[in-house]
């Protein structure tokens, strides 16, 4: 297969906020046989956090690592894409040790938030995309993403040259019929733009129920729902606000013990036309967590994300790089990306 590497997609852009930290080592190749681009990022160093002073502060002050800056190359329509932790000989490494990982578009703005939108992303108990051809993302040549994550070796073995490995998988733009345009969107219920770890909240003995409101600036099908979830989290729900009418419902799947292994993903669009967000109308996120211990479960998360289809995708508001919220968030990754290159343990040389 024809493999053209692209090293200055990958390229550092002059006069953008996002360029002032170091990148990271990103290689980007386009395989326009395959209709697949695969960026790939390390080697990193794992320390084990059981035993790693280090590792565990930077839990807490939210360290994540970064690719760098890739330009799109294509107008293109995207259908999926697979998400591989590797070692330096290509053997995959258990995918439970990215904590989340998140793909943003610094050129489109989310559907829920004025911020960056995030093209695709998940936790450790997140599964990979592939959507059928009568659908797909549109994703014009020239815009900007930016892979962010977090690492999270909970084992008692440090790792060596662990890298991320995301191939993403396309259609060609002037592809007929043409796919229906869906647009992936995500909702947080405790959401603070540009403030990392701050979205995280403690769960008393008992469990417990938190509630968020959104609207949307278009209106729109949902059509496919997800989730993420820390240890003991039950499920999440989208509620109409108004009438109380339950939209959609995602769910944990948990061992014995508590630890989540996966949150179920609704095909709502399956069907039917799946759920109508109207614009402007208000919605809940309502997120439920168990706690059978004597202590509070401290830091956990709760996140939808899906698939929405807009009435009219020439609706979708434009990206405003100078709305405050915009800024905020965007410098919060790179914060959170500087404290993670701080310890040089974690890239190899």
């Amino acid at each position: 297969m024809y493999i053209l590497l692209l090293p200055l997609l990958a390229a550092p852009l002059a006069a953008r906020p996002f360029d002032s930290l170091p990148p990271a080592r990103t290689r980007v190749a386009y395989e326009p046989a395959g209709r697949a681009v695969t960026i790939t990022v390390g080697p990193f160093r794992l320390p084990a956090m059981g035993h790693d002073h280090d590792m565990m502060m930077m839990m807490d002050e939210w360290a994540e690592d970064r690719s760098d800056l890739v330009t799109w190359p294509a107008d293109t329509w995207l259908q999926g894409f697979q998400l591989r932790v590797v070692d330096g000989a290509g053997r995959e490494l258990s995918r439970r040790l990215l904590h989340h990982w998140a793909v943003i578009d610094v050129d489109r703005r989310e559907l829920v938030y004025p911020v960056a939108h995030r093209v695709m992303g998940g936790g450790a108990e997140s599964g990979d995309v592939r959507l059928p051809p009568t659908v797909g993302v549109p994703l014009p040549a020239g815009h900007r993403l930016q892979a962010f994550f977090m690492w999270h070796n909970d084992s008692d073995q440090d790792l060596e040259a662990v890298y991320l490995r995301l191939t993403i998988t396309w259609l060609p733009g002037n592809l007929q019929p043409r796919p229906a345009p869906v647009l992936p969107f995500w909702a947080d219920v405790d959401f603070h733009p540009g403030e990392g770890g701050a979205n995280r909240y403690d769960v008393p003995p008992g469990g417990s129920t938190r509630v968020a409101e959104f609207t949307v600036p278009v209106s729109g099908h949902l059509l496919v729902l997800s989730g993420h979830l820390h240890d003991y989290g039950a499920s999440i729900r989208v509620e109409d606000a108004q009438t109380g009418e339950i939209l959609a419902r995602v769910t944990a799947r948990r061992d014995a013990d508590g630890t989540v292994r996966g949150v179920s993903r609704e095909l709502l669009g399956l069907w039917g036309p799946g759920p109508h967000l109207e614009a402007n109308r208000r919605y809940l996120i309502v997120v439920v967590y168990d706690n059978p211990t004597r202590t509070p479960l401290t830091g956990v998360m709760g996140v939808i994300g899906g698939l929405f289809q807009p009435d009219d995708v020439r609706a979708w508001p434009a990206v405003d790089p100078t709305n405050p919220d915009y800024q905020r968030d965007l410098a919060g990754f790179l914060r959170a990306s500087t404290v993670a290159m701080a310890n040089r343990t974690r890239m190899l040389p």
